[in-house]
């Protein structure tokens, strides 16, 4: 009876369990996808009709799961993205609540909003985009 060649079977194992662990990452971790389910609170087009801000609710991720709410400005074809919010740092933590939206004009988008107040959220709260697309943005903290 021939002994068997270790090293040969070790190399394939090696490669095959990579490979295994490689396809269960990519099938749990879902690298980059938006796979959340969004919820529109509000939408309102910009008074010429090139824009749309949204406020939306967003949860998803499985046992990990996340939910938050935020806003978004995108040109009025562009589809809403749940990772294009203005308000935050991390686009994914539940910091902000009770968004309303108003254009005051077509170059000035208003957003107000309660943030969470915990000093863990400062640096997280602290980030807002100041405009996009040409459009001002002001913001109104409600809290």
């Amino acid at each position: 009876m021939a002994t068997p060649n270790w090293k040969q079977i070790t190399t394939s194992s090696g490669l095959g369990l990579l490979i295994c662990c490689c396809l269960l990452l990519n099938g749990c971790l879902n690298f980059g996808s938006d796979s959340g389910t969004i919820t529109v609170i509000s939408e309102q087009p910009s008074p010429d009709g090139k824009f749309t801000a949204t406020s939306f609710y967003c949860e998803g991720g499985g046992a990990a799961g996340y939910c938050f709410n935020n806003v978004s400005l995108r040109r009025a074809k562009e589809s809403l993205s749940q990772r294009d919010g203005l308000l935050g740092k991390h686009k994914t933590w539940n910091s902000f609540s009770d968004i309303e939206i108003r254009w005051i004009d077509n170059h000035n988008l208003e957003v107000a909003y309660k943030n969470e107040t915990s000093p863990d959220y400062r640096e997280n709260n602290s980030v807002r985009v100041g405009s996009k697309h040409g459009v001002n943005i002001h913001y109104i903290v409600k809290n």
